[in-house]
């Protein structure tokens, strides 16, 4: 409707309309004139001024939670769209609980079709949740409008992308199959250790040889004698909890319910742990995107420590970077005397269980939780709890908590 061949259309009706004086073709040709003329200023016009955003009310949920995804769409000119259609990106992994009419439950993309007045501003809500762990990106959108007849069509992108994480699910330790306190009892050694200045036991008076970092000056001032903290020489103070991503004797095949199981276990014993007011550090041999760093967290038991582990395993890629003992080999030779290290994997190799034997011969207690369809044959000295396989991941999928 808008090409020279048209326009030169349009021409010789007018020229006849002229020549044989014939009022009906010369309206009739005005006013596909003016159409034509009102198309193209809404094809060029259409999307100017015309600005679309989302915002998630939560970027971060634990499984199975539900928040509010509200997209808002304004049209800041004087020119009205009789139609703008918006195609917003919607990642796989995320279900969309608000049902739009005409649209499978199952489609990746967020389609709004609506008419906007001049200055008017639209504002729609969804109701989205969690069912899969994950780094889940919204966008970019595609705009496209054009003009009132349909003729003539102009598309935009809104590259801007915002990103929600889904956190493992986490289950009581009793689900996993562990006992209640575990690994969390723990026993008195006659050995000193390293003094936890986040597990003061009591206070006592100052002796020449003592910290003077330990000082209690509050105490000190009440007494108006120094005084000195005194640490708990518990032994197990520190969980390094190991996580082998590795699911297939095959490092680029993923038996995905596997993978979910050790990721969720992982997630749950962490959880546990520093509710007890444990010190817990992260150690996979896995990276995030392309990154080739294998993602690690430095033990610790501070309030932002649960939030860091939960994400580092809700982003961990499913291929490993190296094998689990060059893990414990490589990262793990200077533990703190006493710490608890807890193994999570698929595939205990012979080279991995004997790293295990040395780090317990080092005094430091050993469990290993395995995953798999039939459990794995350790040999004693070690803690081994065998968590189950595919059934199992089904059970905790399907485990509704309070």
């Amino acid at each position: 409707m808008n090409s020279p061949a048209w326009y030169a259309l349009l021409a010789l009706l007018f020229i006849l309309s002229l020549g044989l004086r014939q009022e009906l073709l010369f309206f009739f040709t005005a006013l596909l004139a003016l159409a034509s003329l009102a198309s193209r200023l809404w094809m060029r016009y259409c999307l100017n001024e015309v600005t679309y955003r989302r915002k998630l009310a939560a970027t971060r949920l634990n499984w199975g939670e539900e928040t509010d995804l509200t997209v808002e769409i304004t049209n800041a000119k004087p020119l009205p769209l009789a139609w703008l259609m918006v195609l917003d990106f919607f990642p796989d992994g995320m279900t969309l609980l608000t049902k739009q009419p005409g649209q499978p439950s199952s489609s990746r993309v967020l389609t709004n079709l609506l008419a906007l007045r001049w200055y008017e501003r639209v504002r729609r809500s969804y109701r989205i949740r969690g069912d899969q762990r994950g780094a889940f990106r919204f966008g970019p959108a595609d705009l496209i409008s054009g003009d009132v007849f349909g003729f003539h069509w102009r598309s935009a992108t809104v590259p801007e992308v915002d990103e929600l994480i889904v956190y493992p699910k986490i289950v009581p330790v009793t689900a996993l199959g562990l006992p209640p306190a575990w690994p969390l009892t723990e026993e008195k050694t006659s050995i000193r250790l390293v003094d936890d200045p986040l597990r003061m036991a009591t206070v006592r008076e100052y002796v020449p040889g003592d910290s003077m970092r330990y000082l209690h000056w509050k105490a000190t001032a009440r007494t108006q004698q120094l005084q000195t903290k005194v640490f708990d020489p518990g032994a197990s103070r520190v969980i390094y909890l190991i996580v082998d991503v590795q699911t297939s004797p095959n490092p680029y095949v993923v038996v995905p319910e596997h993978e979910e199981l050790i990721v969720s276990a992982a997630a749950s014993v962490a959880t546990h742990a520093l509710a007890s007011h444990q010190a817990v550090a992260l150690y996979t041999n896995s990276g995030i995107g392309s990154s080739n760093k294998c993602v690690s967290v430095p033990a610790s038991r501070s309030p932002t420590q649960l939030g860091q582990i939960l994400e580092m395993l809700a982003r961990l890629d499913p291929f490993r970077q190296l094998s689990l003992s060059h893990l414990l080999l490589r990262d793990l030779r200077n533990l703190p005397y006493g710490a608890t290290i807890v193994v999570i994997t698929a595939l205990p190799e012979e080279e991995t269980i004997k790293t295990l034997l040395i780090l317990r011969d080092r005094q430091h207690p050993v469990t290993v939780l395995t995953v798999g369809e039939r459990p794995t044959q350790m040999p004693s000295g070690l803690q081994v709890y065998h968590l189950g396989g595919k059934d199992a991941w089904r059970d905790l999928q399907a485990l509704e908590l309070g």
